[in-house]
């Protein structure tokens, strides 16, 4: 037995319900004060920013889109409506109201992008078969099949507003179309898929790949240079307004994944993709001025980016690849969360007039932006979680204008049928009347002044006061091992002995279910005997979870090490919680072992390797005084008792003529003696 230990029990998961008497007397606190901790819950009608204000955001319609499963493109119509293109069918719907039809079918697999020439003619891009679609109500009529491409990912309109430009891959070109359907290559990257597309005031174009992230700037035909390389592997979308450019790049640590069609309908060339993906890349707003230099203006890393949307004022908004989100971000870098849906992705955007539409896949939906606000905005904080059973106190905010908060809570991590309703609504800060519970969350009306701004919200809670477990003790020699080989591992054979160390190392863990704060009390006891002495000094308060015994002054013998936890520096005498916890033995052995007997006969080494307390590990021998101690065996084939006899032919150790050997024994503690004797 190795004078260590290793004592551990399973602990039960502990109960969310004690005595209502049984309270921790610390005060807690949720602060909801920032974009992080204001977001994550429910927000109807209104924007979370990064300065931590929650105010009027998006005001949403709700449009599914049958026979689809993805939104990848959007364009807005001079009536008020706006068609959207999807897959995996390539339909597009038109949303009037919160009424979708559908408008067209192409018969591809997605509809990329669609624009409408200043003669009312509306075209449609498509994968995988490299089309181009005239649409019209009911009908899609192919207009131009660009050679050796498969992906037609974008498109923009030339100056004059007819004829057209295509990004496309899998070979990285923009083509351009004149009005009656002839094309060319106008540029030829070394990328293999183009997949953004925008015009600048001056009749360049801005071209996005996927694969290295460039940004190129195209000043003619074959003529161009590289604007940027964004972070990621995708410059997925660029807009342009006043002469400011802006680009969203994503991350995904590899290139995208194709859409692809059946196994019946043929191959899709490599190419990137908008379906959902199992895990989300990171994603970066960039903003270039008129002089070209690039800022990053928003980062988030854990989303990439899907969508990207210009207002007439050239605002920038982006919609996320997850969660669903739109933001935006003003010239100060505030971050403004605007709509949080419950679709995954939002696949194309369109803002104008504080109106438009978020066009969302996974499920697919069509969301009006009916405006800003309204009598029916609300703000729902995420779901709280003070861990154990609860008694809220007084709800407070800080907030300019009048607003109306309520709370409702429960013991289940998503609010149902068993949760309280929600309180009556408190127009100034008051007492929290919804009953205890291990969950809590607060929501936001606007309905007295839109105008409002809500920056805080505090939550004073008192969790149920539950008894700290000592789950484990572990005790070794100070600066030996602190547990026994794992399962299945055997030790290494012939190693030398620990060193000797009188110092035993007792560290503990424990099951602190409310975090109160702790002190610890640890004693010891010898075996045999009843009662326990303090291992600590007099009046010390150890709040540690270790704790280094000396045991050079103690007899040698088998003890036990008991560590008693109390929540006492946080609740009042009457209310303390305590638990111990007893380990098993712990071996004191601060004495060598002794050698009697020693003789040699002939090249024969006889002995007998005695201790008071601990077994003999090794015996080992050297020869005049070279340090090159060499193992000798027990006279029984192994050593694992305190008396062991020694009976060895050291012929091969000690040559013939006179030498000094030197025999050392150690006990398992690490204890060691050295005796010798002269072999002639």
């Amino acid at each position: 037995m190795r004078p260590w230990l290793l004592f551990s029990f399973g602990l039960a998961l502990a109960p969310l319900f004690t005595t209502a008497d049984a309270r921790a007397v610390g005060t807690r606190t949720f602060v909801l004060d920032t974009l992080d901790k204001l977001s994550g819950g429910d927000l109807k009608g209104v924007a979370v920013s990064s300065d931590g204000a929650v105010r009027a955001g998006f005001t949403l319609g709700n449009a599914p889109i049958p026979e689809a499963s993805a939104s990848w493109s959007v364009l807005a119509l001079a009536d008020g409506s706006a068609l959207v293109g999807t897959s995996p069918q390539g339909k597009v719907y038109k949303v009037i109201g919160d009424a979708v039809t559908l408008f067209a079918d192409t018969g591809a697999l997605a509809v990329t992008s669609i624009v409408q020439a200043k003669n009312g003619t509306i075209f449609a891009a498509t994968i995988p078969d490299g089309k181009i679609f005239k649409l019209s109500q009911g009908k899609a009529e192919p207009f131009v099949t660009l050679p050796d491409t498969s992906h037609v990912w974008a498109l923009v309109l030339d100056r004059a507003g007819a004829g057209l430009f295509a990004a496309t891959g899998p070979e990285g070109k923009v083509f351009r179309v004149e009005p009656n359907g002839t094309s060319s290559v106008y540029f030829r990257s070394a990328e293999g898929n183009l997949v953004s597309l925008a015009m600048m005031d001056n009749g360049d174009l801005l071209a996005g790949s996927s694969g290295k992230g460039h940004l190129y700037r195209i000043s003619g035909p074959g003529r161009a240079t590289v604007l940027a390389t964004l972070a990621g592997e995708e410059v997925k979308a660029v807009a342009v307004s006043k002469g400011v450019v802006w680009a969203i790049g994503n991350e995904y640590g590899e290139p995208p994944d194709p859409p692809r069609r059946t196994a019946a309908a043929g191959k899709t060339p490599p190419g990137p993709s908008t379906a959902p993906r199992p895990k989300a890349g990171k994603g970066s707003l960039y903003r270039f001025d008129a002089q070209g230099r690039p800022e990053k203006m928003m980062k988030h890393d854990d989303t990439h980016y899907m969508s990207l949307a210009l207002d007439e004022q050239g605002r920038a908004y982006v919609g996320t690849g997850a969660n669903g989100r739109v933001y935006t971000v003003d010239d100060a870098h505030v971050v403004t969360l605007l709509a949080d849906t419950d679709e995954r992705q939002v696949g194309a955007l369109h803002i104008a007039g504080g109106k438009g539409l978020v066009a969302n896949s996974d499920p697919p939906i069509a969301h009006r932006i009916l405006g800003r606000g309204g009598a029916d905005a609300v703000w729902t904080s995420k779901v709280l979680d003070a861990t154990l059973r609860a008694k809220f106190g007084t709800l407070s905010w800080r907030a300019s204008g009048n607003l109306e908060l309520s709370t409702r809570s429960g013991n289940t991590a998503t609010p149902d049928a068993t949760w309280t309703a929600w309180s009556n609504p408190l127009g100034a800060a008051g007492a929290i009347t919804s009953a205890p519970g291990r969950y809590v969350q607060v929501r936001a009306r606007w309905a007295r002044d839109p105008q409002a701004v809500l920056n805080e919200v505090t939550i004073p809670f008192m969790t149920d006061n539950v008894r700290p477990v000592v789950t484990e003790i572990n005790a070794a020699p100070k600066g030996g091992p602190t547990k026994e080989p794992t399962s299945g591992s055997i030790p290494a054979s012939g190693g030398e002995v620990g060193k000797h160390e009188s110092v035993v190392k007792v560290t503990w863990k424990v099951d602190n279910p409310d975090s109160d704060a702790l002190r610890y009390r640890v004693a010891f006891r010898r075996e045999g005997q009843t009662l326990w002495r303090d291992a600590l000094k007099a009046d010390e308060v150890h709040t540690k979870t270790e704790l280094e015994w000396d045991t050079a002054a103690l007899p040698e013998g088998k003890y036990r090490v008991r560590v008693e936890a109390s929540d006492e520096p946080a609740n009042p005498p009457d209310q303390v919680q305590k638990h111990a916890l007893e380990s098993e033995t712990v071996l004191v052995d601060n004495t060598p072992p002794r050698i009697e007997g020693l003789q040699i006969v002939g090249r024969r080494l006889r002995a007998r390797v005695i201790d008071g307390t601990s077994a003999i590990a090794r015996v080992e021998v050297a020869v005049d005084g070279k340090l090159e101690w060499r193992p000798i065996a027990a006279a029984d084939g192994i050593f694992d008792t305190t008396d062991e006899g020694i009976d060895a032919d050291v012929s091969a150790l000690v040559p013939a003529g006179s030498h000094i050997v030197v025999v050392r024994a150690f006990d398992v503690a690490g204890n060691a003696v050295t005796r010798d004797i002269e072999a002639r």
